[in-house]
């Protein structure tokens, strides 16, 4: 759900690397003797900087890789199109998809095999499993590469934290925790804890808590997913949301919130605690002013058998149309224009100077691609121009790394969190709502739909 923000960087990748190369023309001819492929995901005419840093990427990429011809085009993931483009052969040899979408491809043959190209990637023995596991296929073989990759944890105002007498550095760990502190931050008159509940975003967070609480929203029966959201912790989820609604009234009246709603109003100061990711902080201070040193994220609260949040993100895949040499180069431009950022400390450091001159947030922790000593070097080098709080985030770098990443449903995930909405709506909005019996609903309208999309 929340990549938007996090794409930024990769816009601007290699950005100093590029400054002499001229802009490549994106003409739909080939060059003699070169290997032509497709790349989407060029920002748009309306975005003039960003898209000429692209262009500026594909030039240096193909001065340096001469036998190699980049045709950029400025397609953007969309989930109605994206299936009947590639099935009709007009989708692109390079795609970014959410994460959500490579079981999904893998399965239908859509997306090759790139685990022969991947080994020969500087660092290919550094991945961090976990950074290649969501286009891992069954077989254990590789399907595709990160591009970014976010886990959900809890945003809040440590302003508020100390008004309530909360010490801002210990924020709460289990959602025991996180309904008692809601309740003396709304005894200041603030929201303690607010919940997004329309536009699909109350069906993701729902989600990301039910991990929390040790449950998954979809399991596989033979060879096909199906609903879990009765199987229990969807329900607990949900049944504490409940009682922090009406029993400690610490949610406040507005319970029909969007995500701009919700960090809009905690910029604000007018809600304590939120699910989100780092990448909020981009918007809470460049969007809606809010003051840095008040910003505070943990790692997602667990509770019981808990031990995950959600993983989200973006992977770039290759078309399975693709030929050898094509699927050669594909993986050559995936590690340009992606990955070095994320194992050259010279690249990151560049990107990080572009970015504090563009007065963007430098410094916000990543969930690295590589194991500690390729990502350490990185992450030193970007430090070193860091403009944010840094140790405001170190309950978050501390205990995230502790959890599985789980990636969002496999199956139908937008289809699932619409009908979950209704849901977090309805136990919201009224008192008498119950739990069990709206996850009942919810799990019937969902069912035809995954079985439809499978």
């Amino acid at each position: 759900m929340d990549v938007s923000a996090s794409r930024r960087w990769m816009a601007g990748a290699l950005v100093l690397a590029a400054a002499t190369a001229g802009c490549s023309s994106g003409s739909s001819g080939e060059d003699s003797g070169k290997t032509a492929i497709t790349v989407a995901g060029m920002p748009p005419t309306t975005a003039a900087k960003t898209r000429k840093q692209f262009l500026d990427a594909v030039a240096a990429f193909e001065k340096a890789n001469p036998t190699i011809k980049i045709k950029p085009t400025d397609t953007q993931w969309d989930a109605r199109t994206f299936a009947t483009r590639l099935a009709g052969g007009n989708a692109e040899t390079v795609l970014t998809v959410p994460l959500t979408e490579p079981p999904g491809l893998i399965a239908r043959r859509q997306v090759a095999d790139l685990s022969a190209e991947i080994k020969s990637l500087p660092h290919a023995g550094d991945f961090d499993p976990r950074a290649l596991a969501p286009a891992t296929g069954a077989d254990g073989k590789v399907y595709g590469l990160p591009v970014t990759e976010y886990a959900l944890g809890l945003v809040y105002n440590r302003a508020l934290f100390t008004k309530a007498g909360l010490d801002p550095d210990k924020p709460p760990a289990t959602w025991d925790e996180v309904r008692a502190a809601a309740k003396k931050i709304a005894g200041t008159g603030a929201t303690g804890y607010t919940q997004m509940t329309v536009k699909n975003t109350g069906g993701w967070i729902l989600t990301a808590m039910t991990y929390s609480f040790g449950g998954r929203m979809e399991k596989q029966e033979g060879d096909k997913y199906v609903s879990s959201l009765l199987d229990g912790p969807a329900e607990e989820a949900l049944r504490h949301l409940s009682a922090m609604r009406w029993q400690d009234d610490s949610m406040g009246a507005n319970q029909l919130r969007t995500q701009q709603d919700a960090e809009r109003d905690f910029a604000a100061g007018k809600i304590g605690m939120l699910i989100g990711t780092v990448n909020s902080y981009s918007r809470y201070t460049t969007l809606y002013s809010g003051k840095p040193d008040d910003f505070g994220i943990a790692a997602l609260p667990q509770q019981g058998a808990g031990k995950a949040t959600l993983l989200g993100g973006l992977v770039a895949a290759v078309n399975a149309k693709a030929t050898a040499a094509q699927r050669a180069a594909a993986v050559k431009w995936i590690d340009f224009y992606y990955l070095k950022p994320n194992y050259d400390p010279s690249a990151a450091e560049q990107l990080a100077v572009a970015n504090a001159a563009d007065k963007l947030a430098v410094g916000l922790p990543t969930l690295p691609f590589y194991g500690t000593s390729v990502a350490g070097p990185v992450n030193s080098a970007i430090a070193k121009h860091a403009n944010i709080p840094v140790s405001n985030f170190a309950p978050y770098v501390k205990d995230t790394d502790k959890l599985e990443y789980v990636v969002e449903p496999p199956v139908a995930a937008q289809d699932l969190y619409g009908a979950l909405d209704t849901a977090v709506q309805a136990v919201l909005t009224r008192k008498d709502a119950d739990p069990r019996d709206e996850l009942t609903k919810a799990a019937a309208r969902v069912a035809p739909l995954l079985e439809k999309a499978q």
